[in-house]
């Protein structure tokens, strides 16, 4: 099975660090990430509402022949205020906009929401070697289901489907009824899986859950330190008498 070569492109200031090595780094048979050009400067939006057009965002992304499809990340809003748009078979346009403090605010990184993000437009072209197939619009569903196609109307509604995001049952079935690789839909699970919040933020979750235990946890672990501490003293002190 072939990779995707992605390439992403940084659209002007984006506020916050973006960890392009970790991008770069990830492991995958699906997809191949690289950090490409950039525009430094950006010119000011044509919407009404200080958002970024299609029409204009076309107009500074350009198609690179080595990449299947290039994602240009920009943290200005874009037009209907939507969090991402495909603006042609190999282009597609990804903000940060409102959608960082969301994802951080729920303890994800900026790079679990690219990543996120990339595995959707990569089901899209895997299954239709283009990222606006025909029926496009009806691969998303309204319901919140925690799988990539969820339409997430209300921008909040992604952080469900951050953590170990999924390929629902008939979004799962409709990639099948396509021509796709074998390994496709066992890789991309497999891939999907290690998207996920980092074990410290779990383990506070856990806590926040479950207070009660997690108190009868702490004391039980400190008792039993305090009672191995004593014991290894004791037996020190009769090896080496001159701890007595």
């Amino acid at each position: 099975m072939s990779q995707l070569k992605i390439s992403i492109v940084s659209l002007g200031s984006l506020k916050y660090p973006i960890n392009m090595t970790y991008l770069e780094g990830w492991k995958s048979r699906i997809i191949n990430v690289s950090h490409g050009a950039s525009i430094a400067h950006l010119p000011d939006a044509d919407g009404s509402n200080w958002e970024y057009t299609r029409e204009q965002l076309s107009g500074l992304i350009k198609d690179d022949g080595n990449y299947n499809f290039i994602i240009g990340l920009i943290s200005a809003p874009l037009e209907h205020n939507y969090y991402m748009h495909r603006l042609g078979d190999k282009i597609a346009v990804l903000s940060l906009f409102e959608m960082a403090e969301i994802v951080r605010l729920y303890d994800f990184t900026i790079e679990n929401y690219m990543l996120r993000n990339i595995y959707e437009l990569a089901v899209l072209y895997k299954v239709n070697s283009t990222l606006i197939p025909s029926d496009m619009y009806s691969w998303a569903h309204d319901d919140v289901r925690g799988c990539l196609f969820d339409m997430n109307a209300n921008k909040s509604d992604i952080v469900f489907s951050l953590h170990q995001p999924k390929i629902c049952h008939a979004c799962n079935a409709r990639i099948l009824s396509n021509q796709v690789d074998a390994e496709f839909l066992p890789e991309l699970s497999k891939d999907l899986k290690k998207l996920k919040k980092s074990l410290y933020f779990l383990m506070a979750e856990w806590v926040k859950l479950h207070p009660v235990l997690a108190l009868i946890m702490a004391a039980l672990s400190a008792t039993s330190i305090n009672l191995i501490s004593s014991i290894i003293f004791e037996k020190s002190k009769a090896i080496f008498s001159w701890l007595g």
